[in-house]
């Protein structure tokens, strides 16, 4: 656990909230936030290392936090961020009804941003750190709607939780047949939550998108194998996608000259149609899965374009409830044990 936090300046402190210049703070604020986050860990019951900076920047934070988090081998290889959306937060540690009246340790947590507040991260300062992480190293998580899970203790016992797995990249339909280090990334991330105490009795399933041009048999036992041989129990089910892939622009252009495939020019190409029939296409093979787990694209090389990929991640998960979008970039599994 690594959390960020910007203190706001004490009396007599210029207005800028991210003013830290001497005369700005009239003390360090770390250490009594420190001793929240460590009682908030010990009030939570997890083992996490708590390493909190001081930054200029939330982007700057993140990036000291990656640097100085963990502890010799014990270093963090995946960070998890919460989705850019427009509604404001729920701050559940801020509520006096999260701990007992004895533990006041809410206290001397930063507040959060608020409607109608202006937001100290803006979208591409958002997707600069989405980057700045896979150039680091670190796998990326992108959690979404997890204000609305339901655990499997909550559900009820007779009620079987079900964990949704699309281990392709939807963006690019002709990604499909492959299998690359996010896919198997996912597959793990999906494999580690089925095998959790609380989560046994959950079903994992593997959607296989498929056309009908290609061999829909050869695709699913190559799958199949692949599940065999990492000893990942799930059940897969095929899907046909056509209708969806023929409104994507590169099977439109795929017998033009300017047809090259790229990270650019596939996120300035992409319609909000073929989005839109995607994300449909997701909730029509389950309206309520427990958690999804999506394929998580790498963002483009041009910052300009930082906004329209949110956007595209926006309207993707439109509306699906819990969902965890994945992004690998070293290997996580071994055939050779």
């Amino acid at each position: 656990m690594a959390p960020l936090s910007f203190p706001s300046a004490g009396p007599g402190a210029k207005s800028d909230p991210l003013c830290l210049s001497p005369d700005c703070l009239p003390s360090d604020p770390l250490p009594d936030q420190a001793d929240s986050w460590l009682q908030l860990v010990d009030r939570l019951n997890i083992k996490a290392f708590v390493n909190l900076t001081l930054a200029s920047s939330v982007r700057h934070g993140t990036q000291q936090l990656l640097f100085i988090s963990g502890l010799g081998g014990m270093r963090p290889n995946t960070i998890a961020l919460g989705f850019y959306d427009h509604p404001p937060p729920l701050d559940n540690v801020s509520q006096p009804t999260a701990f007992s009246r004895d533990e006041a340790i809410w206290h001397d947590f930063p507040s959060v941003w608020t409607s109608g507040g202006p937001k100290q991260l803006s979208s591409r300062e958002y997707v600069a750190i989405i980057c700045d992480a896979m150039k680091m190293s670190r796998n990326v998580l992108l959690a979404r709607y997890f204000d609305q899970l339901q655990l499997p203790q909550s559900i009820g016992w007779r009620a079987q939780p079900l964990i949704d797995v699309w281990p392709i990249n939807l963006l690019r339909p002709d990604s499909a047949r492959y299998v690359d280090t996010s896919s198997l990334f996912l597959l793990q991330m999906g494999c580690v939550l089925a095998m959790t105490r609380s989560w046994r009795r959950a079903q994992l399933r593997l959607f296989l998108c498929v056309q009908s041009c290609t061999s829909r048999q050869g695709q699913e036992d190559k799958l199949r194998q692949l599940l065999k041989d990492l000893r990942i129990r799930a059940k897969v089910q095929l899907v046909l996608w056509d209708d969806v892939v023929a409104l994507h622009w590169h099977s439109r252009q795929e017998d033009s000259a300017d047809g090259a495939l790229n990270a650019s020019s596939n996120i300035t190409s992409i319609s909000n149609e073929y989005l839109t029939a995607v994300n449909q296409l997701i909730l029509q093979q389950s309206s309520t899965p427990t958690v999804r787990f999506l394929y998580l694209p790498r963002p483009p090389a041009d910052t300009n374009l930082y906004p329209r990929y949110l956007e595209q991640l926006e309207i993707l998960t439109r509306g699906l409830g819990p969902t965890l979008l994945v992004h690998g970039v070293s290997a996580v599994t071994s055939t050779q044990l």
